[in-house]
């Protein structure tokens, strides 16, 4: 074989390993599609499971679950944005299944009540036309997505809500008319202006009857410094967040947290939003590897105070034990390696 046949050969054998190495993907998610007999319809859904989900050196796990609108626009970060936080050892949040709800008729299904807004351009004209059917998409979320997720993967019995704009204000109606629904709530600027600010009314009208919001739930709400702000005219939007912030904090009765960002607008306050709703749900859930070293008793501890701040049961996962069990043995300390091999067997027994 002479020299240029073999320099040949040598390249095509390197073209054809770096073809192979090319089509390598990284995936993060999947697409399923529902045929809703609710909304006569079908509707797509964009499905992200957690790393572990599919480890076979772990015991099969149960994560919760963050419903997410307008997937086709939030999707792709937030799903790195929890995997992000959910790493050990330093998780700020258990992992969890992100469902992405792709819109059809965005205004529709996300708007409580018919609009009767007129175009200020022409008044026989009358604005979102199409609004006002959200109780409808509320149903179609809780009794067709909800037991397909429960059906299809591994679902802990924890969810979470999250919206912006009119996802917003979707989110809002949801607590308000079926709080039991969710464990959490996130609103992105929501748009509690719609319909001459009837969100601000049934915040009272609720509060009144009920006397407090129930327990256990969250509520997160971002604020944008809009433009409009910005040249010293409070907009619709504004006055209705901050009027529903003060009821709501006045209150006290609900875990709520309201921040305003000051260097974003209504467009971009999703992306921090939810990056901060995420860390104050989760607020508690994160524990000190170093700490459990001398005090591995703590994790326990800590996992039981944020399962009775969050109404629901929490415990540490196969994964965070192994982690803590690495450093344990790593670092020499033998007595806390000891007990959190008991308390990883009593978890996670393995099937003999």
């Amino acid at each position: 074989m002479n020299s240029r046949l073999k320099f040949l050969l040598l390249n095509l054998f390197l073209l054809c390993s770096l073809s192979a190495v090319a089509q390598e993907k990284i995936n993060i998610g999947e697409k399923q599609v529902i045929s809703s007999a609710i909304l006569n319809e079908k509707r797509e859904i964009w499905i992200h499971l957690p790393k572990t989900y599919n480890d076979s050196s772990i015991t099969p796990a149960k994560y919760p679950v963050i419903y997410l609108l307008d997937g086709e626009i939030n999707f792709e970060y937030y799903t790195g944005m929890s995997d992000f936080l959910a790493r050990p050892p330093y998780a700020d949040m258990p992992e969890c299944i992100v469902v992405g709800i792709k819109n059809t008729e965005r205004t529709r299904d996300l708007t409580p009540t018919k609009s009767q807004k007129k175009s200020p351009v022409n008044p026989n004209v009358v604005l979102f036309g199409d609004s006002g059917e959200s109780e409808n998409f509320v149903k179609f979320i809780k009794e067709e997505l909800k037991p397909f997720i429960s059906k299809t993967y591994r679902t802990q019995d924890y969810s979470i809500l999250v919206g912006h704009s009119f996802g917003g204000l979707f989110a809002v109606n949801v607590l308000l008319t079926h709080p039991e629904y969710f464990n959490a709530y996130v609103a992105n600027d929501p748009s509690l202006w719609w319909d001459n600010n009837v969100m601000i009314s049934k915040t009272k009208s609720y509060l009144e009857k009920n006397k407090a919001f129930p327990a256990h739930k969250f509520l997160y709400v971002s604020q944008a410094d809009n433009e409009e702000q910005n040249k010293n005219w409070n907009s619709d939007m504004t006055q209705a967040i901050e009027e529903f912030k003060g009821i709501v904090e006045k209150n006290g009765s609900l875990n709520y947290k309201h921040h305003f960002f000051e260097s974003e607008v209504h467009g971009t306050v999703s992306y921090p939003g939810n990056y901060d709703a995420l860390k104050f749900i989760f607020k508690g859930f994160r524990t000190d590897i170093k700490k459990l070293s001398k005090n591995p008793q703590l994790l326990e501890e800590e996992y039981k105070r944020f399962s009775e701040k969050a109404g629901s049961n929490f415990t540490p996962s196969e994964t965070y034990l192994n982690v803590v069990l690495k450093f344990m043995k790593s670092n020499n300390f033998k007595e806390s390696e000891d007990y959190f091999i008991n308390l990883k067997n009593r978890l996670y027994p393995k099937i003999k």
